[in-house]
């Protein structure tokens, strides 16, 4: 009786989509390479749509969509509905529910794909048992308001199967390779999108550093970012979710943000949302002392005066250079608004003003730089400094 239970719960069109397609994709690549029939260029046109779909997810589906980080025109939006069709993840509307659900409850049982339900389901096996009648859209009216998102999800499946697998298959028909393209750019491509994406709420959930909350599972895992085009800075995009960003250092690997600051800089993407560095600064050095003293107690037992002595005046320096950062930053901003006014010209040449704040505010940034680097070392080695 239990077992009827369990496959009466089981989604079969998705668990035998989400079987069928790596096995057609891997099966079909092997046949086409025992015949010789795959042609270079088929290996290229799959590994750009590979990206060109998998972009659509990251920055249209997820930053734009499901936690609207940014801005976009009319026919980039309607671009990444079209292309993160060929993914077949879902319309926008039954992803976005999905996940800013998996936001508002991560870790609970109304958390989707929750990782407390085992690493396997959070990968995949929560969609071998999605029940989609009872998916509730009340928490994206705002979507639904949106003419293309709607659109796209009332033709989700005929746009899904001709961007997924016609659209592949058309363009190496170019080169006379339309099978190739079919099985290569089509299933195989398809299967790899569905793993990478997977792997977002799997092994992010599972690996890597929380480095600026513990209080969920999220975490960083370098890694994972280089196969899902910057997804993987997890617990960065958890604890501040309304970033466009999610690998915030200059050089983490985060294509997706690449892309989206690209598109702004040609007028295509607008009002990038991005957390103020002192904020993120903050939640670091709370995460980097609650770990420093959680190993201190365990290695040497109860030293937390001695290694806070050592690392106050550290921390204190760098809170005091980051609100005098704010401070002058504020001051900046609204020095700029004003420059055109006529009571700033006539009492002090803003253009002068400017400059000075620019030279304050680098010397600052040296400064914070400086504190960084000490700190870095003294949550490394902190006994070695008292």
């Amino acid at each position: 009786m239990k077992k009827m239970n369990i496959l009466r719960r089981i989604n079969w069109v998705n668990t035998l989509f989400l079987l069928l397609t790596p096995v057609i994709g891997v099966g079909g690549m092997l046949w086409l390479l025992s015949t010789g029939s795959i042609q270079w260029a088929t290996w290229v046109w799959a590994g750009v749509y590979l990206w060109m779909t998998g972009l659509s997810v990251t920055a249209g589906y997820h930053r734009l969509f499901s936690h609207q980080t940014y801005r976009a025109v009319w026919p980039l939006r309607l671009a990444f509905l079209l292309l993160a069709s060929a993914t077949f993840e879902g319309s926008a509307l039954e992803w976005s529910t999905d996940h800013r659900n998996h936001h508002r409850y991560t870790d609970t049982d109304k958390d989707p794909y929750s990782i407390r339900k085992g690493f396997w389901y959070a990968h995949m096996g929560w969609l071998f048992m999605l029940d989609a009648r009872r998916r509730d859209f009340s928490n994206v009216t705002d979507l639904s308001a949106d003419r293309i998102v709607s659109f796209q999800h009332r033709f989700f499946v005929p746009l899904a199967v001709i961007m997924g697998f016609g659209i592949p298959a058309a363009v190496a028909a170019l080169w006379g390779d339309a099978w190739g393209g079919f099985i290569i750019a089509g299933a195989l491509r398809m299967a790899v999108n569905h793993q990478f994406t997977f792997c977002i709420n799997s092994v992010c959930h599972y690996f890597g550093k929380r480095t600026y909350s513990d209080q969920q599972s999220a975490r960083d895992h370098w890694v994972t970012a280089f196969f899902t085009y910057g997804e993987g800075y997890h617990n960065f995009h958890h604890q501040f979710s309304l970033d466009y960003r999610n690998g915030v250092r200059l050089f983490h690997m985060d294509p997706t943000k690449w892309l989206i600051y690209g598109l702004s800089r040609v007028g295509l993407a607008y009002h990038l949302r991005r957390v103020s560095t002192a904020r993120i600064i903050r939640y670091r050095l709370q995460m980097d002392e609650k770990q420093l003293m959680g190993q201190s107690l365990k290695r040497y037992g109860s030293l937390k005066e001695p290694i806070e002595t050592v690392i106050h005046p550290v921390r204190e320096g760098i809170l005091r250079v980051l609100s005098q950062m704010e401070k002058l930053e504020n001051e900046y901003r609204e020095l700029r608004a004003s420059r055109l006014s006529n009571a700033w010209s006539k009492a002090y040449d803003p253009h002068v003003r400017l400059k000075e704040y620019r030279q304050r505010l680098k010397a600052m940034r040296q400064e914070l730089k400086s504190y960084r680097m000490l700190w870095t070392q003294l949550i490394k080695r902190p006994l070695s400094y008292a």
